[in-house]
């Protein structure tokens, strides 16, 4: 049963076989994920002094994409703030989203890259249904920090974020 459904936006640069694989994966979770075609990267995403690109600036190029809830994708090596790397960055809550494969590679374990990407992908989205972040390391919503944490945590989320969800999910039905 799906209950969540998103639209992946590659940028130029994106292997596109990777981006259907994390459909397919995302589809194997409840979430329905249609691929939709490669948009530009932003000018003024790239940070020369630091060799890296401003994930606000990506996140802000699929937040004015048309459409429901938007997850884009990325190679590229993002940063946020004072941080010295993000594996991705959301609206909080919003419908807009974005996550990169640069860090999450492995280059001899493409199965162990995609698992870290559905990881990273339902995080972002569970930030856009509104959730912070969750101290249960093994809960989806756990802040990782390295790859270590992203290989410890689950694709799902622990019973109180679940629960959260519902609350929520009630609560909008209600004003609707």
């Amino acid at each position: 049963m799906r209950w969540l459904t998103v639209s992946l936006i590659p940028f130029v640069g994106m292997d596109l076989t990777v981006v259907q694989g994390l459909a397919s994966a995302l589809g194997g979770l409840g979430i329905g994920a249609e691929v939709r075609g490669p948009i530009h990267i932003p000018p003024g995403a790239y940070d020369p002094y630091r060799n890296q690109y401003r994930a606000e600036v990506l996140l802000d190029a699929i937040r004015r994409q048309p459409g429901g809830r938007l997850l884009g994708v990325t190679d590229l090596d993002l940063y946020s703030g004072g941080l010295n790397f993000v594996f991705g960055l959301a609206e909080c809550p919003g419908r807009a989203a974005v996550i990169s494969m640069y860090r999450l590679r492995h280059q001899a374990d493409e199965r162990l890259s995609l698992a870290r990407a559905v990881k990273e992908a339902v995080h972002e989205l569970g930030h856009t249904l509104g959730l912070p972040h969750c101290p249960d390391p093994s809960c989806v919503m756990c802040f990782s920090n390295s790859l270590a944490e992203v290989d410890q945590k689950s694709a799902n989320f622990c019973p109180r974020c679940r629960t959260k969800l519902a609350l929520q999910s009630h609560h909008q039905d209600r004003q609707s």
